[in-house]
């Protein structure tokens, strides 16, 4: 319980109190959308089993509606849980890609196919934004391998001098749709909020690069501010934060610590706050800290399996 004092007028809070408070004004602020200040960027950060997903699935369930909502598939599926998924999921499917929904009972019966309602096949990172709908959660599973675009590389090689060679450009990696999608959404010629939800970003974003990846992720860094400008938001996850390429890292503003999580050297959060969390509780470092409280998810009792073929 959180104690207010009254004396001589003045109203004189609990540490607990202030701490909720700037928590819950950092959250709205980072939910909130303004022009003149434009898309926010941050990462989520603890131990598995934490809450990451929960917590971004409330936080992608807060903002559609009002932005257009792109969510990373991954083959063993978490969108399942989201509130009433059968009206509020579209899921994104690449036309060359040839994968099957299994439902896993809890209980131990066999698996069956899942019959997805609103399902899509696209061509291109462009053909994602065009299909994408505002009222939904939009998840989008990377075809299997991609090779990025003349207009990535030209723009790769401008904003960071790096020239990818020849032999690099023939890689096809499944990671590499993800910076074509983050290009796309850079030069669209609209103003339409945009929130990209990436769990384990360290799969795209890793440490140690190699090949064209290490060049694209030098380009990342310097198009963070640029997609902030142009009404993109993009919300991360990952177990440890130091898996992320320390490049892209250090232009993520702000922090989100579950129980569980590595507080960075250097960050103003003491180590002993985040040890102290328990299940549901967080801490948001956006120059200053607080935290606030998020409750779990309805209860499911199956998960979903992607299968690819």
């Amino acid at each position: 319980m959180v104690m207010v004092l009254e004396k001589k007028g003045l109203s004189l809070k609990s540490g607990d109190q202030i701490f909720a408070e700037v928590g819950g004004e950092l959250l709205d602020k980072f939910l909130s959308r303004r022009p003149e200040k434009g898309g926010n960027v941050g990462i989520i950060t603890g131990e598995q089993g934490s809450g990451k997903t929960t917590l971004m699935l409330l936080l992608a369930k807060n903002l559609i509606g009002k932005d257009i909502v792109i969510w990373r598939g991954r083959f063993l599926a978490q969108w399942h849980r989201f509130p009433n998924w059968e009206e509020k999921v579209r899921i994104l499917v690449h036309k060359d890609d040839n994968i099957e929904f299994l439902k896993l009972p809890y209980d131990g019966s066999p698996a069956t196919k899942l019959e997805i309602p609103d399902l899509v096949t696209y061509e291109s990172a462009e053909d994602v934004l065009r299909l994408a709908k505002k009222d939904k959660l939009n998840v989008v599973y990377e075809p299997p391998g991609y090779r990025i675009s003349d207009e990535l590389v030209k723009d790769v090689k401008e904003r960071t001098g790096r020239t990818i060679s020849p032999d690099k450009l023939e890689e096809e990696k499944p990671a590499y749709f993800w910076f074509e999608l983050l290009y796309r959404l850079l030069v669209r010629r609209d103003r339409r909020w945009y929130s990209v939800f990436i769990d384990e970003v360290d799969d795209i974003f890793p440490e140690t690069p190699k090949g064209a990846q290490f060049a694209l992720q030098d380009w990342m860094k310097d198009i963070v501010k640029d997609l902030r400008k142009g009404w993109v938001s993009l919300i991360m996850s990952t177990h440890t934060l130091k898996n992320v390429d320390w490049r892209i890292r250090t232009k993520i503003p702000t922090r989100i610590y579950l129980r569980g999580a590595e507080v960075e050297q250097g960050s103003i959060v003491r180590k002993q706050v985040v040890l102290g969390l328990r299940d549901g509780y967080a801490v948001i470092d956006w120059g200053r800290f607080g935290g606030f409280f998020f409750k779990p998810l309805p209860p499911v009792d199956y998960d979903v399996l992607v299968n690819r073929k």
